[in-house]
């Protein structure tokens, strides 16, 4: 788990005991892909606003490589698979995370800078 100076808490899937909705609670190993509609990875875990009980980021697995994609780069997710508003290339360079562990405060502004949103999990943090 991660938390920021505000109190904001980040758990993985696993870790999260509130109710999520569909078709989040089911996500992993969902196909992820790009806007023209190829599949470029599957979906591996979820980070999860604990107290917001909402999807922050999501890790993908592409082809052995991990990448982090912030919820609000996604256009659909349903239980056919998860549609993200970038091409493959973006997606492809987005910040790494090879790591078991809840991103933290840092991982999580490098991905969603990455898609030009600010981060929920950061505001108010110095």
């Amino acid at each position: 788990m991660t938390e920021n100076d505000g109190g904001a808490k980040l758990v993985r899937l696993e870790d999260f005991e509130g109710e999520l909705e569909d078709p989040w609670k089911e996500a992993q190993g969902l196909e992820v892909r790009d806007k023209f509609g190829e599949e470029i990875g599957t979906v591996e875990d979820l980070y999860i606003l604990e107290d917001a009980q909402a999807v922050h980021l999501i890790k993908v697995d592409l082809e052995g490589r991990h990448v982090l994609i912030p919820v609000d780069a996604l256009t659909t997710a349903t239980e056919d698979g998860v549609d993200v508003e970038q091409d493959k290339d973006t997606i492809a360079d987005s910040p790494e995370h090879d790591s078991d562990e809840v991103p933290d405060a840092e991982a999580s502004r490098a991905a969603y800078a990455h898609y030009g949103y600010p981060d929920q999990l950061t505001w108010g943090a110095e």
